[in-house]
């Protein structure tokens, strides 16, 4: 068994751009999983699976947003509960409640309201940093402080243990990634293609970015081979 997890950003109307996917594309995308029986799994069940064999369903999905767009909230959310269907946000914690600081678009990030509300549905959140920038850019000590501020917010405010992180932009080296791992993450998700086998690497488990131009077949093809289209 391979695991495909998919990446989302923003679900919203507007421009069509790599990383907005329309509403209507995204419900019909849901709906396409909901006809196949597959069904969302979470982040730990991933984990469990590539390090131990855990038994999953018999067409697991895993759905991720990256940066918590408060879009994810208004407009995937509905269309999510509408098929049953989970999903795990990964926080940008220096902008919640405010407006995005690392890209020129300036658009609105989910508020710790719209957060907990999705936490109370089943939805798990999990570290995009504190501040959203290029890892391999910064000092070890500004790398260490980005990776464990943004977990210690989020375990304070959300109670719960924050186990999981991805890494912005895809950027990352192997001193990274063992910096993420001796922060107390049991996991990270990169942006490399492909699914999921047993003994993957934990902290390069590989995601399925689905693009807002992608057409359904697109998506249905990505799904199966576990790659974006070039």
């Amino acid at each position: 068994m391979r695991i495909p997890v998919l990446m989302y950003h923003k679900v919203s109307p507007g421009k069509k751009e790599k990383y907005r996917i329309s509403p209507e594309k995204f419900a019909s995308q849901m709906e396409y999983l909901s006809k196949k029986r597959y069904q969302t799994i979470s982040p730990d069940e991933i984990l469990g699976f590539v390090k131990g064999g855990r038994a999953l369903p018999k067409r697991p999905v895993l759905i991720t947003f990256d940066d918590g767009y408060k879009d994810n909230f208004t407009h995937a959310y509905p269309i999510l509960k509408r098929y049953n269907f989970k999903a795990t946000i990964f926080l940008v914690t220096q902008y919640i409640g405010k407006k995005n600081g690392w890209s020129k678009g300036g658009e609105e990030i989910l508020s710790w309201e719209e957060i907990e509300e999705m936490k109370r549905e089943g939805f798990s959140f999990g570290s995009h940093t504190h501040t959203h920038p290029n890892l391999l850019e910064l000092s070890r000590d500004k790398v260490l402080s980005e990776i464990r501020d943004s977990k210690r917010i989020l375990e304070e405010r959300l109670e719960e243990p924050i186990s999981f992180f991805t890494y912005p932009y895809g950027k990352f080296n192997s001193r990274i990634k063992e910096m993420v791992k001796g922060a107390g993450y049991s996991g990270a998700f990169s942006t490399l293609p492909g699914k999921n086998s047993r003994n993957e690497d934990p902290f390069l488990l590989r995601r399925i970015l689905i693009r807002g131009y992608d057409t359904k077949l697109h998506f249905i093809l990505n799904l199966k081979l576990g790659r974006s289209r070039i």
